[in-house]
């Protein structure tokens, strides 16, 4: 009997949040955010561009999408010519429109890959004419309950934390390179038999099971290395090895398996079609952007201003946080009056210094 499938939704004032649950636990998560609208393209999305540059030392076209931020990056064959969608290769030249489609977000620096759907269509100017259909159920999304939100706050918060906890002891922490992501495998304070080498397969492959989890919740991808608890016997190995590929079976991103090495990582290569949720949510830096916690001092706001009915909503923020608001990158004013009323302020803390970006104090007066 397979395991329920849930989906919990959230649309609050600027982002709505979707996390899918597989037996009561989180196994992705998906944030589209408003201030993304016009800025950046989101994977399966549908535009009419024009080609900008035809790059061959980077042996790419670049095409613009009518997007304020990147443009989209279309991969050349060695031939100098592009491959349409599933058929012949085509030559492309410089100010001509095309149709294209965004196979991968834009990530790492790097701008979003698309592929080529229709050549010399002229006479329009770049704009997106269709998105996934994912994403078009975001656009009907409703708020959530007060209840409901907390558990999709909590499962946010749990994928941004550099350490995962693994059922029955031990822990992964996890660090997303530019180069790649570094997963080390600890046992922690877990208990388990007397047998070393038993102890340390069962270990291992409750890691391989929480990688799993772990990496597509936080939707990372490129070359992922995991360092499990070195094991002696090589009979284990190979059962580790079946255990990781077990794990990633059903992962929807096609995936490239290495193999265990002698030092006991275990490498694969994961398809990066999303952005990485650290780079959504937290600045290179590892704090949280001012955005992100914008929004979630307005969602405080609301949470306060609905549990004290008729009473004024105080919330003080960073200075940074309070800029970025008042930067209106989003209608947020008239969002939160609708939803709550006229009844708040904002207020900057006085020093950035001794006020951290994520602290945010809202209160009833």
């Amino acid at each position: 009997m397979s395991e329920v499938l849930e989906t919990w939704v959230d649309a609050s004032i600027g982002e709505t949040r979707e996390v899918l649950v597989r037996g009561g636990r989180p196994i992705a998560l998906r944030i589209a955010r408003a201030s993304d609208e016009g800025v950046r393209a989101r994977w399966g999305e549908l535009y009419v561009g024009r080609v900008r540059e035809i790059d061959r030392r980077r042996r790419g076209v670049f095409v613009d999408l009518g997007l304020r931020d990147e443009f989209g990056f279309l991969p050349l064959g060695e031939d100098g010519r592009v491959r349409r969608a599933g058929k012949e290769r085509v030559s492309l030249t410089e100010g001509m429109g095309v149709v294209v489609h965004v196979t991968r977000e834009g990530a790492r620096g790097k701008n979003p890959v698309i592929e080529l759907q229709e050549s010399g269509h002229d006479g329009e100017a770049p704009h997106r004419i269709g998105q996934h259909e994912v994403d078009e159920d975001l656009v009907l999304a409703k708020s959530a309950d007060a209840q409901l939100r907390t558990k999709i706050d909590a499962v946010v918060e749990d994928a941004l934390a550099r350490i995962a906890p693994l059922p029955g002891g031990g822990v992964l922490s996890i660090e997303p390179t530019s180069a790649l992501v570094a997963i080390d495998v600890d046992s922690g304070a877990r208990q388990g038999s007397g047998d070393p080498e038993r102890f340390a397969l069962d270990l291992n492959i409750a890691a391989a099971q929480e990688a799993a989890r772990q990496v597509r919740l936080r939707n990372l991808g490129g070359l992922i290395a995991i360092d499990f608890v070195s094991m002696r016997a090589k009979s284990h190995g190979k059962q580790l090895e079946e255990a990781v590929r077990a794990a990633f079976a059903d992962d929807p991103w096609s995936i490239q398996f290495g193999g265990l090495s002698r030092f006991g990582v275990f490498d694969m290569a994961r398809a990066q079609l999303r952005r990485p949720l650290h780079e959504q949510m937290r600045d290179a830096d590892g704090r949280l952007t001012a955005e992100t916690a914008a929004l979630m001092a307005l969602r405080a706001i609301e949470r306060e201003g609905r549990a004290q009915t008729g009473r004024q909503i105080a919330c003080t923020v960073s200075p940074g946080v309070k800029a970025w608001l008042d930067a209106a990158e989003i209608d947020w004013r008239a969002q939160l009056s609708n939803r709550i009323g006229m009844r708040w302020t904002l207020d900057a803390a006085p020093q950035e210094a001794f006020w951290p970006r994520d602290r945010i104090d809202a209160r009833a007066l």
